[in-house]
């Protein structure tokens, strides 16, 4: 039995980001076609790296086989990857930028900083400082002996982008580069329009960079689950695409539904925004033949990875505000302070969760092993399908019992427009199939560590100055105000 860990191990050049392909073969018409050999001309690649090959059968070298290609803790990964974060100074691009680094990949990357201007015009901050992006990478220098080359660049820029991506020719592209709050867009007009035009215009000047500068490379992009909304209907969330045997009846017809994109019901603007981002990508993979996976992630929470926990000094971002706070990293952070942990309307709406490790783990694992050319690929991301009255339970219950706190629990108006109770579920089962993927964390383990941080008398302090921030006041229909207590002293 295959490794997991060596889940590529058998693939070939046709994944291979680093070769360019010769013959007569054009998929371009579908981006879910099945690969295979064309009828009519010989189908040939060729290596840029190994030049010396020449022309060779795609089926003849697989990544075990090949020189170019290191055995890691996450597959077969090509050596020396140029790998390019697009909104490297995030959440989750730091700590990515760092694993990949470590694991021996060129990393590079492009940020133009707008996270921390729209935290801080919130009245907002990380309550984990961190440094500017220089004094970051030179301390993953001093500490971890990696290199990492930055540019200050909006990607919504197209000519310094385009720039750039021909300089660097990137490998594999993981596009982090969104404004990533579904309060925030809900806020204001302005706030709606600047988050559309940040995500799709960016996105859109990707697809274009990688048609004209990086035709072979692969490219991860981030979705999230809220694009699927939460159907009462009990349908599946199936992994992006309906799967072959599905179908559709109407009256005494029936119609194949296999390979169709699965309906999407996004619960903001931000979230329509991402449901954009799918359909550029979707597209961009038949029209020019690129290859895309699609992460449709659930809430990311925690702050624990071993780069991160190297030394301070390597802190990635930690929001724990209604606009840029995910809803476990919130809790902890009432917690910490005192305030009541603050649960929206019955509790009882059920999401995908993942821990930050996780979530760098299945990102390395999807670069590991790259789709064919003009395939458009779909995983859900989640490791627990929890509600929310189930994520404030163990918060308030370890910060009790461990940190010798005394945390609440209360029901407030729900400021988002959504079903309360609804059925969910998650169908995610290609990350560890396909990809290898196993959770190596826990959601009280991860908890207990974020506590450990938070209870700092630094991040306690910060906790303590944004605490007016805590606490939800965005309607999404529309305006702000106060939210009344539905329901105070829940137990837990």
């Amino acid at each position: 039995m295959t490794d997991p860990a060596q889940h590529n191990a058998g693939k070939t050049c046709w994944n291979c980001p680093a070769v360019e392909f010769k013959g007569h073969v054009d998929f371009r018409a579908c981006g879910q076609a099945a690969f295979s050999r064309a009828a009519e001309g010989q189908l040939v690649v060729e290596c840029k790296r190994r030049e010396e090959i020449g022309y060779f059968d795609p089926m003849s070298i697989t990544y075990d086989a090949c020189p170019e290609y290191e055995a890691t803790e996450f597959g077969y990964l090509l050596r020396g990857m140029r790998v390019m974060i697009l909104g490297m100074d995030g959440y989750l691009g730091w700590p990515l930028a760092l694993k990949l680094a470590k694991l021996g990949c060129q990393v590079f990357g492009i940020d133009n900083m707008l996270r921390r201007e729209l935290v801080a015009e919130r009245g907002a901050q990380s309550v984990l400082p961190i440094g500017s992006m220089q004094e970051r990478i030179e301390s993953a220098r001093e500490l971890l002996g990696v290199e990492i080359d930055f540019r200050p660049i909006d990607l919504c820029d197209r000519e310094e982008f385009f720039a750039y991506v021909e300089e660097v020719k990137p490998e594999a592209f993981v596009q982090y580069a969104e404004i990533p709050s579904a309060p925030y867009s809900m806020a204001s007009v302005e706030t709606a329009t600047k988050t559309i035009y940040n995500n799709n215009i960016g996105t859109l000047n990707l697809m274009f960079a990688m048609r004209d500068y990086a035709p072979e490379a692969s490219m991860i992009k981030l979705g999230t689950m809220g694009e699927y909304g939460s159907p009462l209907t009990g349908r599946p969330l199936f992994e992006g695409l309906f799967p072959g045997d599905a179908v559709l009846q109407h009256g005494d017809d029936e119609w194949s539904l296999g390979g169709e994109l699965v309906p999407r019901d996004p619960v903001s603007f931000y979230h329509v925004s991402k449901v954009q981002g799918t359909f550029t990508m979707y597209e961009s993979c038949k029209y020019w033949w690129l290859r895309g996976i699609d992460v449709m992630q659930g809430v990311v929470y925690g702050l624990h990875t071993p780069e991160l926990m190297t030394d301070p000094s390597l802190n990635t971002r930690f929001d724990i505000d209604e606009w840029w706070g995910t809803v476990i990293n919130r809790f902890v952070a009432q917690a910490v302070v005192g305030a009541p942990l603050t649960i929206f309307g019955s509790g009882n709406q059920i999401r995908g969760y993942i821990t930050v490790a996780d979530a760098m783990q299945c990102m390395i694992r999807l670069l590991a092993s790259p789709p064919e050319p003009g395939q458009y690929e779909v995983v859900n991301q989640v490791t627990d399908v929890l509600s929310v009255r189930e994520l404030a339970q163990p918060v308030a219950r370890i910060g009790r019992d461990e940190f010798d706190l005394t945390p609440t629990i209360q029901r407030i108006e729900n400021p988002r427009v959504e079903a309360e109770e609804h059925p969910y579920e998650v169908i995610h089962e290609k990350l560890e199939k396909d990809f290898g993927f196993s959770s190596q964390s826990n959601v009280e383990d991860e908890i207990r560590y974020m506590f450990k941080r938070l209870m700092e008398p630094s991040s306690r302090e910060l906790i303590e100055a944004s605490r007016d921030t805590l606490f939800p006041k965005t309607l999404w229909s529309g305006g702000e105000k106060t939210l009344e207590v539905v329901e105070a002293d829940l137990d837990y």
